[in-house]
């Protein structure tokens, strides 16, 4: 099996990360989103998204979209900067992992943990040595393999997504050289 490359994403990226954004949602949140909220996903819109912070990371508190990439074709992707949420910067977690996705295929290879190190490594650089990421209670999957990489619950809380309330948990890394 060919190597898994992971790097910087670039604006040329955008499109692919898109793809892997909507197909790695609808694999993973079936059962546990409304199936009309994962019809209603569209690659050319996150694709848009994403180029639009490919090209002002500044403009969203210095995120940085690196890729997981085997032959040239994106297998996963994570973003990661400056953290949003003033609670968990009081807490200590001056950094936050604002997306991983994973295509389902390739999880459980190290594409994710490659991901993450990478994330944890440009983080800790900047200086931020403590991240925290959102995670959806019922994604069982997602919460084992952070809990693997050493991630502990900080706070639960419900939002809602239109009529539909979710319910999504925090996971920290108060140091983040556990990642790496």
């Amino acid at each position: 099996m060919p190597r898994v490359d992971h790097r910087m994403a670039t604006a040329d990226d955008a499109s692919a990360i898109g793809a892997v954004h909507v197909a790695s949602w609808r694999e993973t949140y079936a059962g546990l989103l409304p199936q009309d909220m994962l019809d209603g996903l569209s690659a050319e819109g996150r694709a848009a998204m994403w180029a639009t912070v490919l090209d002002a990371p500044a403009s969203y508190n210095g995120t940085r979209v690196y890729v997981a990439e085997r032959a040239g074709e994106i297998l996963g992707f994570g973003a990661c900067g400056g953290q949003h949420d003033a609670a968990m910067r009081e807490r200590d977690f001056a950094g936050e992992i604002g997306a991983i996705y994973i295509l389902r295929a390739q999880q459980g290879v190290g594409v994710g943990r490659g991901l993450m190190n990478l994330m944890a490594r440009d983080l800790m650089a900047r200086p931020m040595f403590g991240a925290s990421l959102w995670v959806l209670r019922e994604n069982v999957g997602a919460r084992r393999f952070y809990e693997r990489l050493g991630g502990t619950i900080i706070v639960e809380k419900e939002v809602a997504e239109g009529n539909t309330p979710l319910h999504e948990i925090a996971y920290g890394w108060p140091d983040l050289t556990h990642l790496i």
